[in-house]
């Protein structure tokens, strides 16, 4: 028998990175309709759904929170089932998502990251964390770099990003949309950022697995900036923010990890 469907889908995406290959929808069925989502990107992607139906049952009721594994296609969802046949009935969702599986709390937090410079090298950390500037309330590093200094992994990973096209610099916050940066995805389910590369200024693409101490890149002074650096991060995505991290980096010749200061400068001899 042919339903009467009133469909209400309102899809509602907030992300600090744009996922240009994720999508959730349905397929009919004997009973009812299966939601599936694909997701074509390189790290697991949570997908918040809230259903709003009439005339259905959901099984996963009418909101919840999903993580759907990277590059995998039609990943079941949920099946809403019809309760009366003959009624009409009435078929809604939205839909929030962003990177990364926002349900995780565990991580890797003795991790020891290697800096992200090359090794013979020094260099300064102008803003440290919770900095008076940009990183208020931020687990965030600036390293003092002239443009075009090289950039290396400072842990290995999946790049799932790289934002290269921007070529404009301002001291204002507005400017962070055009940040270039390299984001990469972690075995523990964290993310690294390399912040302000300069144009056209990546050597790796989305898809990429790297390795610690691989060159990735050459800094810049690209998007909200007040001068050449390197922003670090380490963080946890969350739909609305990240919640950054503190990480413990390899100094001098390799044998000692410790959080860096602001205004300290550090080498790299390994």
């Amino acid at each position: 028998m042919k339903r009467f469907i009133v469909f209400l889908i309102s899809i509602l995406t907030i992300s600090s990175s744009a996922q240009k290959n994720f999508k959730v929808y349905y397929e009919e069925g004997e009973k009812g309709y299966t939601v599936f989502a694909d997701n074509g990107e390189y790290s697991p992607v949570s997908v918040e759904i809230n259903f709003k139906i009439d005339n259905l049952t959901s099984s996963i009721g009418t909101s919840k929170i999903i993580v759907v594994p990277a590059q995998t296609t039609k990943y079941y969802i949920a099946d809403l089932t019809v309760i009366e046949i003959r009624k009409a009935i009435k078929l809604g969702f939205g839909v929030r998502y962003n990177h990364g599986n926002h349900l995780q709390k565990i991580y890797d937090a003795d991790y020891e990251y290697q800096l992200p410079f090359q090794k013979g090298t020094s260099h300064v950390v102008t803003q440290g964390y919770n900095g008076a500037i940009s990183h208020k309330d931020e687990y965030a590093l600036d390293f003092r770099m002239p443009i075009g200094t090289k950039i290396y992994a400072a842990r290995e990973g999946v790049v799932v990003l790289v934002e290269q096209g921007f070529n404009k610099t301002c001291t204002d916050a507005n400017c962070a949309k055009f940040n270039n940066y390299i984001l990469v995805y972690h075995s523990d389910g964290t993310f690294a950022e390399y912040t302000h590369i300069k144009k056209n200024g990546a050597v790796v693409k989305a898809g990429d697995a790297i390795k610690t101490g691989q060159f990735i890149g050459y800094s810049g002074n690209i998007g909200w900036s007040t001068g050449p650096h390197l922003h670090f991060i380490v963080f946890l995505q969350r739909f609305t923010k990240r919640e950054t991290l503190p990480t413990k980096f390899l100094i001098d010749a390799g044998k000692q990890a410790l959080l860096l200061e602001e205004r300290k400068e550090y080498s790299r001899k390994y």
